[in-house]
């Protein structure tokens, strides 16, 4: 009879499709003929034979069969009540359909582990915290246990102040992605570490803490991993130990703590660049500051300058005296911020002095009228006179006698003779003006007890009125003034540049002498000799110590970064642009590095929605940890997934032999040049698969029928390598088969991944997703496999699999 799938079609009948059994295909079939001795039932000894010589399993025993088929007897359940040693063709053919008695890889650790670890590619995460996106996702521990169960051994933590700077967070920081304490994710690598491999952890951290919290990362770290963290005690490493020396322990990669790098710039620039111990960081601040005052003094205009040069005026010491209270300050200011005015106004009468001669003598007018008007007003007048005094000397003092004001005058009216011959015709203005400066004189000296009471509030009541007549009067007084005063204001101005320039360089030798007493303690030059130089901090020394690995920048580019000698291991960070662009321009420079040092690769700032990118660039170039971000999927994840099925699944592969080794002439492989002839032809045959009806309703593909299936099979690596192929669809079937040939010929089968995508066709839409599941070729076990598929994240679908064969040819 058989079993059948009904779906409704409009609501008014139904589609009845038969449900085909699933049976062995022809090779199977010519295989168990072969090794049964055309029997009906294989023994332990034959399936032994049949592992050997078909399979490819050498060392395989009798022994090892008769487990085999006792566990094949319990699973068919009907059969479990008989002990027959031997398997008939159903038997045989369920054998062959077990994922974890005949996989296409091998589960234990076949790589030699006791190389130094820069010859490993490691399996890397970045942010291993985010459970989702880079911008809004939250913080957990819970990605980093996932991610060390899934057999990831490197780990990325972004440590960052509390808000009350005294704890430490790991989030994604300038984000909205909320966080989750250290202690949390330090506690869970401690915990889960090594639950699906032995070999070394290294957690990498994005160090973002303030000094004082160095200390309490140190504790924190030495507290939870306890003996499980490795440490170089003489310092750098010159060579990293091999993952053998490191099972069970864990690594920090990091930067130094910023303020021993900054401590050991300055001693590494003093010497040959500041004799005088000044840090070169201080000077630039100081350069800075500088050209900021610079620039202030030219946008505020040549005003300014002129007012500060008038304390070199005869009589002009009123503006050091003026400091002494905040009124007089801000009349300097209002001073200040009139001469630019001023000056604008002695140039245009330089250069038309008739119009000058008018405009000024209008302004007088207007303005005697003005004082006669305060004279008759006590109050009024102090208050006036006393911004007018203000802005004409800077802040002049109250004690000014009538004589040194009537000299002033005379002077102001003697320049004003010399300056202009047309000057003469305002003889009578300016005799008015003196007079009126003398009567203006008078009233202050009776008036000045009641102008220093009433000082304040009258500046700030009348300052607008004030600004106007002062404005009014120094354009009288600047278009009188001679070509010496001009001259003294500058030599003035210069005088009060060298004051604050000799109280500038006073405050930075201030600064450099704190400078000096913290460089006292820095730790000196990685690789320096411990025992000659103290921390600069206890808490950074003890935060420094525990860094097995340090990291570095390529602040004078990328390759200047790759070609420096280097004397002691280290570990470079570079975003998927600057490799790309790297491997285009000097990939071999690439390689030489991986060969001494780690490189790490991280996706760039705008997979915000945690992508991938493709792996396979870094890899070809020797980059030991291309980090992913873990949490996402897509098919760069799913090739990361598949390179590290390699090697047992224990996070650690080994390169390849042609990146780590030279040629008799220093040469290195070089990906984009290198002509490799073919090593041999992979051919894959897809013979059926099984299992969705048990793992997907029976309208998760189509409403109206049974899926439509067909299977795509790509050769991802080396670009000659480089392949893809499908079968055809087989219709309305939930077990397809599809019994069809591919041969793939590689060149570079140490990087060949064999990424395997079961899609379902669908004529309108876009084809749904079946499964998938990637494979390292150099690890493929030849002979007929049950291959299992795996959803978009990467977990593995309970009852999908696929039959396949590999052979090597």
């Amino acid at each position: 009879m058989g079993s059948y799938n009904y779906y409704k079609m409009l609501g008014f009948f139904n589609r009845k499709f038969k449900i085909s059994e699933r049976e062995p295909p022809p090779d199977v079939r010519d295989a168990f003929s072969q090794y049964a001795v055309n029997g009906p039932h294989m023994n332990a000894e034959q399936l032994a034979r049949f592992l050997v010589e078909y399979q490819g399993e050498e060392g395989r025993t009798a022994d090892d069969a008769a487990e085999i088929i006792q566990k094949i007897h319990h699973r068919r359940q009907h059969l479990a009540k008989h002990n027959h040693l031997y398997l008939d063709l159903d038997g045989f053919f369920e054998y062959l359909f077990q994922d974890d008695l005949n996989g296409p890889l091998n589960t234990q650790v076949s790589n030699d582990m006791s190389a130094p670890l820069q010859h490993y590619f490691i399996y890397t995460g970045h942010n291993s915290y985010l459970t989702g996106n880079q911008l809004s996702s939250r913080c957990s521990e819970k990605p980093i246990i996932r991610a060390l169960e899934r057999g990831v051994r490197g780990i990325e933590l972004d440590l960052w102040p509390n808000s009350a700077k005294d704890n430490i967070h790991v989030l994604h920081g300038r984000t909205l992605t909320t966080p989750v304490t250290l202690y949390k994710c330090l506690e869970s690598i401690k915990n889960h570490a090594f639950v699906k491999s032995p070999y070394p952890v290294i957690i990498t951290l994005e160090d973002h803490l303030t000094p004082e919290l160095h200390s309490k990362a140190a504790e924190m770290l030495t507290e939870v991993l306890g003996e499980m963290l490795y440490y170089p005690e003489s310092g750098c490493l010159e060579e990293l130990p091999s993952p053998e020396e490191l099972k069970h322990r864990i690594l920090l990669s990091t930067k130094a703590p910023k303020e021993y790098l900054e401590s050991r710039q300055q001693n590494e620039k003093e010497a040959p660049a500041s004799p005088s111990g000044k840090e070169s960081s201080e000077d630039e601040s100081s350069v800075k500051e500088t050209t900021e005052n610079e620039g202030e003094r030219i946008n505020s205009g040549p005003g300014e300058e002129c007012s500060e040069a008038s304390t070199s005026q005869p009589g002009g010491t009123e503006c050091p005296e003026a400091e002494k209270t905040n009124a007089e300050q801000r009349d300097c200011v209002e001073a200040e911020k009139t001469n630019a005015e001023q000056l604008d106004r002695v140039e245009a009468e330089k250069t038309n002095a008739s119009e000058a001669e008018k405009t000024n003598a209008s302004e007088t007018e207007k303005t005697n009228a003005e004082q006669q008007d305060r004279v008759e007003a006590e109050k009024t007048n102090a208050e006036q006179l006393d911004r007018v005094k203000a802005e004409k000397t800077n802040a002049s003092e109250a004690e000014k006698t009538n004589a040194e004001q009537q000299d002033r005058v005379e002077d102001e009216k003697t320049n004003a003779e010399q300056q202009d011959s047309v000057k003469a015709e305002k003889t009578n203005a300016y005799e008015a003006e003196k007079t009126n400066a003398e009567q203006q004189d008078s009233v202050k000296a009776e008036k000045t007890n009641a102008y220093e009471a009433e000082k304040t509030n009258a500046e700030q009541l009348d300052r607008g009125e004030a600004e106007k007549t002062n404005a009014e009067q120094q354009d009288r007084v600047e278009a009188e003034k001679t070509d010496a005063e001009q001259h003294d204001r500058g030599e003035a101005e210069k005088k009060t540049d060298a004051e604050q320039q000799d109280r500038g360089e006073a405050e930075k030798t201030d600064a450099e002498t704190q400078d000096s007493e913290r460089a006292k303690n820095d730790p000196g030059d990685e690789g320096g000799d411990a025992s000659t130089q103290s921390a600069l901090r206890s808490g950074g020394t003890e935060y420094k110590r525990l860094i097995a690995i340090r990291a570095g920048k390529a602040k004078q580019g990328v390759r200047q970064a790759l070609t420096t000698a280097q004397e002691k291991v280290k570990r470079l960070s570079l975003n998927e642009g600057d490799l790309e662009k790297a491997a285009a321009s000097f990939g071999t420079d690439v390689i030489r590095f991986t060969q001494k040092s780690i490189l790490r690769v991280f996706p760039k700032g705008t997979r915000v929605t945690s992508s991938n990118f493709k792996p396979m660039l870094g890899w070809m170039h020797g980059a030991q940890m291309v980090a992913f971000n873990m949490q996402g999927y897509g098919k760069s994840l799913w090739l990361m997934h598949g390179m590290f099925r390699a090697n047992g699944g224990c996070g650690y592969v080994k390169k390849p032999q042609f990146l780590i080794e030279r040629g008799p002439e220093d040469e290195v492989f070089d990906p984009k040049v290198a002509v490799v002839p073919l090593k041999f032809t992979l051919k894959v045959t897809v013979y059926l698969g099984d299992g969705w009806r048990l793992d997907f309703s029976h309208t998760h593909f189509d409403a109206f029928s049974p899926p439509d299936f067909y299977t795509k099979l790509f050769i991802v690596g080396a670009p000659a390598d480089c392949a893809k192929r499908k079968t055809r669809i087989i219709e309305d079937d939930w077990g397809p088969i599809w019994g069809e040939e591919f041969e793939f010929p590689l060149t570079v089968p140490e990087m060949a991944l064999l990424r395997i995508e079961v899609r379902e066709y669908d004529m309108s839409e876009k084809d749904d997703f079946g499964g998938q599941t990637c494979l390292p070729v150099s690890e493929l076990r030849p002979g007929i496999r049950s291959v299992p598929l795996h959803d978009k994240k990467g977990e593995k679908l309970k009852s999908v699999r696929l039959l396949m064969r590999f052979q090597f040819i």
